[in-house]
């Protein structure tokens, strides 16, 4: 056979490069054994036999990191698992073909979140990026920090899905919620998703976060209050921002959530009837938002003219095409008002505890918040927007007065009474 040598390191040193394309020298010891130069010079060893009907090439490592030694052996040990009927060569396609956890989350996203807008689909992939997956090396957002991983995040990209157990998830769960039980109840669920969904497309193994008790979480129940809704209004009032401005009133007015009010499109809204259908909302069903006449007044003010018809109420010239939520404005908001321990999404649940407050029945909540509940579901059905009109009216109403930007109703003496 052509160029056939001894193997020895100062020979291999010396082979000349290929001035284009690679030439191969086979050893005169392990007679399958070769090594291919490019004309780079780099120097790789490979096993040469026939596999079935093909000739296969088994990459055993590069020169010199790898020795001649250890090429040598590498190369007897592999010829004798084909001498056996074994293919290192198919062994290694299949094991390419094992799927790693990376490109599971990437199915997932790609093949049943986005296609079925999913509106957490952009938060699962910030955890999955700060907690289980590869963050992204991206420089800091105007005004904001660069994103890091979570203190105990790990990455598990290329780790194949057969290989990550029970106990290295559970593991996981019990290190992040040291700090943060909330998120290291997300990761488990976005885990599990990932395992479910590669099982209905050939996954047959075991899903690690399966069995995993969650930790308690604590819901909500801040609203705000009687006492802190003047400090909050005079507190807007002073912003420089009418888009945040706007921004806030709505969220307050409408109790819709903040993704549904900076990503709302004209189209959506009938201001002569006073009512906004959004078509896509969290739970996956359209939600119809009665329009109080306050929130009508500040919509009219971002169209003064009345001509848009479509596009974003609050365009931006960002990725999305609207505007971002406002995280350095709300919290500079909150100290003004000198308010603690409330968000954005408070808002939300701030008019539907003005509408309990207000006396309205969980029914009517439910509606004019776009709750889906399996029980309630018929009756939300057989409201009309009227009875939901009433309250949301009678909630912003109480809200406004307690915030005294609206005068309550005067009381006259009836004659004779």
């Amino acid at each position: 056979m052509a160029n056939r040598i001894r193997f020895k390191k100062e020979v291999l040193e010396a082979l000349p490069a290929p001035e284009k394309g690679r030439s191969t020298y086979y050893d005169d010891q392990v007679q399958k054994l070769a090594v291919r130069v490019t004309s780079a010079g780099t120097k790789t060893f490979y096993v040469i036999t026939r596999d079935g009907d093909s000739v296969a090439w088994l990459k055993l490592g590069t020169f010199p990191d790898m020795t001649v030694e250890i090429a040598r052996k590498e190369a007897q040990k592999h010829l004798g698992d084909f001498a056996k009927g074994a293919s290192p060569v198919k062994a290694k396609r299949i094991e390419k073909q094992r799927l790693t956890l990376g490109q599971a989350f990437d199915n997932y996203q790609t093949l049943y979140a986005v296609p079925r807008g999913i509106k957490t689909a952009d938060d699962t992939r910030m955890i999955w990026e700060r907690c289980i997956g590869t963050l992204p090396d991206e420089p800091a957002k105007k005004h904001g920090r660069k994103r890091e991983k979570h203190p105990a995040g790990v990455d598990w990209s290329n780790r194949k899905i057969d290989e990550i157990s029970g106990a290295e998830v559970r593991t996981l769960h019990a290190e992040i919620g040291t700090t943060t039980p909330v998120l290291a109840n997300r990761v488990v669920e976005i885990i599990g998703t990932i395992y479910a969904r590669a099982s209905e497309w050939g996954y047959t193994g075991i899903n690690p976060a399966k069995d995993i008790r969650p930790f308690k979480e604590v819901k909500r129940d801040r609203f705000i209050q009687a006492d802190e809704l003047p400090a909050f209004f005079k507190a807007l009032a002073d912003d420089t921002s009418e888009d945040f401005k706007h921004f806030v009133l709505l969220c307050l007015l409408t109790g819709a959530r903040r993704v549904n009010v900076l990503s709302a499109q004209w189209q959506e809204i009938n201001l002569a009837s006073a009512v906004w259908r959004i078509p896509d909302s969290k739970n996956g069903d359209p939600v119809v938002v009665a329009l109080v006449p306050e929130a009508v007044e500040i919509l009219k003010a971002r169209d003064p003219d009345g001509e848009k018809k479509t596009g974003f109420v609050f365009p931006a010239d960002s990725k999305t095409g609207y505007l971002s939520p406002p995280a350095k404005r709300w919290q500079a908001l909150l100290k003004r008002a000198g308010m603690a321990d409330f968000r954005i999404h408070d808002l939300r649940r701030s008019l539907g505890s003005w509408q309990a407050i207000s006396g309205a029945s969980l029914a009517i909540i439910g509606k004019s918040l776009g709750h889906k509940s399996a029980d309630a579901t018929l009756i939300y059905a057989r409201l009309s927007m009227d009875p939901v009109r009433a309250s949301v009216n009678a909630a912003t109403t109480a809200m406004l007065q307690a915030a005294g930007v609206r005068k309550t109703a005067q009381v006259k003496q009836i004659k004779g009474a």
